[in-house]
């Protein structure tokens, strides 16, 4: 299915004004001037940390500095930012940032020096950035020279973590986002679609892995990268090793399971789907793996309603892993669009080769005393090992008020593939 290219989702000035409201109320409640926002370099995928372009709509990547009752300043990290934005200008597409509040040089000195021109330099400050951000930022965003940079330069100011509390106030996304939300879904499903009839034997896992990018690009979506691996056995779980190490892809085989997590974005807002692609007849173990992990993922599903317990969905989802004696290579569920929230089952079993490494610590669970809220959206990827036979299945849901909202429908079962 071709994806129709007009009537595409965008962001209005009340969908603007709506989150810079946001921005003042976090101010009003943590008692701060100002807000400090750092945004990660564009391209850190696969998860990216962009609280910046929440306030800005621009490209990801800067600084934002956020006075109280003002509108924001970003300090972007080169010049072709600006040239960006300049050629936006000619053609009236919809930033948010006036010319004179932007700036060129995303230094820990530089900050300091605007803040300085703008009377800010004894403020205090609210700062997105300095928290962990699991799973990939468990020390916080921010580089510490920019950090130390910063302190030192104004040390008559107060900083203050804040990016619990925007999590919690920004996870609770507006219509206009569900609609980009559900733009970015269907990308994913037809990305997941193409690496399903790009499967047959005697194929390489590059060539499963293009279809996919190509789907994303053809239909005006963003990836920068898709985790995947196959084999008639597969306990990675990664990027896939030829993209990292000089080593040949594998050749597809009947008999093998292909696994992946596909990250689709649109209009910087990220769904995940979790394609698990049969080739042929497959173990038995693999059938009970996707049985097992679909049950897991309906359990979420019922359990993902406003007003519930995090934790509660989450011993609903590990529950059919129990029953089999499942272990799992990873999280059942995470929030997205902020991340923050990680559901991790019962790690009932460990491959034996695990003693031979240092310490090997585990994700943990983290939030699970969370109330869930409608318009919240988390991944689903219910994942089942039955001894090194793994299945991985799920996509995105949004708490709904009487249950989940399912985004995209074909991860979330086992995919067998045809030729």
């Amino acid at each position: 299915m071709n994806l129709m290219m007009t009537g595409l989702p965008a962001y209005s000035l009340a969908e603007r004004d709506r989150r810079w409201n946001l921005a003042n109320q976090l101010m009003e409640e943590e008692q701060v001037d100002a807000l400090i926002v750092y945004g990660d370099r564009e391209g850190a995928f696969p998860a990216v940390f962009n609280p910046d372009t929440y306030f800005t709509n621009e490209r990801p990547g800067s600084i934002v500095i956020f006075p109280k009752g003002e509108e924001p300043i970003s300090v972007v990290f080169l010049a072709t930012a600006v040239e960006d934005h300049i050629q936006a200008r000619y053609t009236n597409t919809q930033g948010w940032i006036r010319p004179e509040n932007m700036y060129v040089g995303k230094m820990g000195g530089h900050i300091v020096s605007i803040l300085e021109q703008r009377g800010l330099a004894e403020s205090s400050f609210g700062v997105i950035g300095l928290e962990p951000y699991p799973p990939y930022y468990f020390d916080g965003a921010i580089p510490y020279n920019t950090w130390n940079s910063i302190q030192k330069g104004l040390p008559h100011a107060v900083f203050k973590p804040v990016g619990r509390r925007f999590f919690a106030l920004s996870a609770v996304k507006s219509q206009e986002e569900l609609d980009v939300l559900r733009r970015s879904a269907r990308i994913g499903e037809q990305m997941c679609q193409a690496m399903l009839e790009a499967t047959k034997p005697g194929v390489r896992e590059n060539e499963i892995y293009a279809a996919a990018m190509n789907a994303c690009a053809m239909h005006a979506g963003f990836t920068a990268s898709i985790l995947m691996g196959s084999g008639p056995e597969f306990v990675g779980w990664g990027l896939p090793a030829w993209t990292y190490r000089p080593e040949e892809p594998r050749i597809i085989q009947e008999g093998d399971i292909i696994l992946a997590e596909v990250f689709s974005s649109f209009g910087m807002l990220e769904t995940q789907h979790q394609p698990s692609i049969a080739v042929g007849e497959v173990h038995p173990d693999f059938e009970l793996a996707a049985a097992a992990a679909r049950q897991s993922y309906e359990n979420g599903v019922k359990e993902l309603a406003h007003g519930a317990l995090f934790g509660d969905v989450v011993k609903a989802m590990n529950k059919p892993m129990q029953e089999v004696g499942g272990w799992h290579v990873h999280p059942l569920i995470h929030s997205i669009n902020p991340f923050g929230l990680i559901g991790v089952g019962d790690e009932i079993a460990r491959l034996p080769e695990a003693k031979d490494y240092g310490n090997v610590h585990p994700i943990p669970s983290i939030g699970l005393d969370t109330e869930l809220k409608a318009g919240m959206v988390f991944a689903f990827e219910p994942n089942c090992a039955i001894g090194k036979k793994v299945i991985n299945l799920g996509g995105t849901v949004v708490v709904g008020e009487q249950g989940g909202i399912e985004l995209n429908n074909n991860s979330t079962r086992l995919m067998r593939a045809s030729w």
